[in-house]
């Protein structure tokens, strides 16, 4: 983890995009400065998009910090007019952003580390400050689990300067997960990367043999693994499921014929034999 010299935890005046307006949970609305002209900031030579959607930001409270995803950028004017009904002439703009996580900043042999955690304990006040968070302190933040053994890489984050991407084994294959996109955003991408991270664990795992099943009726993947000793490929005639592995619905969908009356007529035999 790289370790920074300067007192970071300090609020630095250049970062400074705004003051918050309400506070509803976790969810954080705050108004931005009148003498922000274009939605952007520069500090150490690195450019900061003020409002860029996902990007994070921060509320310095005390010695803890905490931080926040932004979710939403829109005039205030439409806030007052959802409120009272009356749009009026307000040109304000504000800033939405949903609370993740807080840290503090510790000194050690002159060099400063980032103690970040999730959850939220403490809660921010209307009028606090909101500032941009810079790229040495989102390295802090998301290389804080990083030789974690139950990690495993599957790509970096924008805006961090290659900051590694790491995603919880446990919590990945413990739960039901779902990779959501539009057509060509890049979900068959993700889930090679994903199954490669989880194939390629085994050099820390003596005994790491998962059991992949992939459904491809589009044949994306071969080229992906191919050459990779550790997977097999299968094409479809010789891929072989047994009656019961289905069940009533799917039978019907796989044996009957597909005209209404057809159908209908032999479901009905099929459910009722007699």
């Amino acid at each position: 983890m790289q370790a920074i010299n300067q007192n970071p935890a300090q609020p630095i005046e250049n970062l400074c995009i705004g003051n918050i307006i309400e506070v509803d949970g976790v969810t954080i609305t705050a108004e931005l400065e009148k003498s922000i002209k274009d939605l952007t900031r520069i500090f150490e030579g690195n450019t900061y998009y003020i409002g860029q959607f996902g990007s994070i930001v921060k509320i310095h409270f005390g010695r803890k910090i905490l931080y926040g995803y932004v979710s939403r950028l829109r005039m205030k004017s439409d806030i007052v007019e959802l409120q009272i009904g009356n749009k009026g002439d307000n040109d304000a703009r504000v800033i939405e952003f949903n609370l993740f996580g807080e840290g503090e900043w510790h000194e050690a042999s002159g060099n400063w580390q980032l103690k970040f955690e999730r959850g939220i304990s403490s809660f921010p006040l209307p009028l606090q400050k909101v500032y941009l968070t810079p790229t040495s302190e989102l390295k802090q933040i998301f290389t804080s689990a990083e030789n974690s053994i139950d990690l495993i890489k599957i790509g970096t984050y924008s805006g961090t300067g290659g900051t590694n991407c790491f995603a919880d084994l446990n919590e990945l294959l413990g739960k039901h997960t779902a990779i959501l996109g539009s057509t060509g955003s890049g979900k068959s991408g993700a889930v090679t990367v994903i199954l490669k991270s989880i194939i390629d664990k085994q050099k820390d795992f003596a005994s790491w043999k998962p059991r992949i099943v992939i459904l491809d009726p589009h044949n994306e993947y071969p080229i992906a693994f191919k050459g990779n000793s550790n997977t097999y490929s299968t094409d479809n005639g010789s891929l072989k499921l047994p009656y019961w592995l289905l069940n009533l619905e799917e039978l019907s969908d796989l044996l009957l014929g597909k005209s209404e009356f057809t159908a209908t007529t032999q479901k009905n035999i099929i459910v009722n034999p007699g």
